[in-house]
């Protein structure tokens, strides 16, 4: 496991060392081909010196993707405020995500990637801070295709999951060809399309019944 060629870590912090080098090499190699030994050779420490720090290597990983959710969850919100128009809200959502996608792309990949090796109970810790998520879109989605009712929203829910699927597919494609400003308009007239499209599908009386992909947020 070549380890060692994934550049050194500058923060001086033990434990946040250790985030990032788990972050790191989670996202490079995948959750099960890295063991504790390799992430203390990574960070030049002894193997039970981690123990000091961490109850185990899937508390670990739960704590990334936790904190990982928990961040593009209020960085979200935070990008929303004030927002003029639904229409704004959802280019400052698709905003939002692009951005934390660039600062953090080792974080989204353990999100989308890497949840799988949860536990029971720390899954179903995520998929509340997810459906939390998913729930900023649909909200947008419902008021810009004017749904209110029960039957309604949950349309909306179907039409946030699939502009959440091709967000989350962007990142697992590799680097764009575009500037990141037109890449951002790129994508945003995807959600758009997507949006209006799935609009045309609730007034034809049509469910668009997504089943939410391995590597999504939803």
């Amino acid at each position: 496991m070549p380890v060692q060629n994934l550049p050194s870590l500058s923060v001086s912090d033990a434990r946040d060392r250790l985030l990032e080098g788990a972050s790191a090499l989670f996202a490079a190699y995948g959750y099960q081909a890295i063991s504790i030994r390799d992430l203390a050779g990574h960070l030049q420490i002894k193997p039970g010196s981690l123990y000091h720090h961490i109850e185990s290597k899937q508390a670990l990983l739960f704590e990334l993707i936790e904190s990982s959710m928990t961040d593009l969850l209020y960085e979200t919100r935070q990008c929303l405020k004030y927002a003029p128009s639904n229409e704004a809200r959802l280019e400052r959502f698709v905003q939002a995500f692009i951005c934390f996608s660039d600062q953090n792309p080792d974080r989204l990949v353990l999100i989308t990637r890497e949840a799988v090796n949860l536990s029971a109970d720390q899954a179903a810790q995520l998929d509340r801070l997810k459906a939390s998520y998913t729930e900023l879109l649909s909200g947008i989605v419902a008021a810009d295709c004017n749904l209110t009712s029960v039957a309604a929203k949950a349309h909306a829910t179907e039409i946030a999951h699939a502009v959440l699927c091709m967000l989350c597919g962007q990142c697992h494609w590799g680097s764009s060809h575009h500037s990141p400003v037109s890449f951002r308009k790129v994508l945003f007239t995807y959600a758009r399309a997507i949006v209006h499209a799935g609009k045309d599908l609730v007034q034809a009386g049509s469910s668009i019944a997504l089943k939410s992909p391995a590597g999504s947020l939803t």
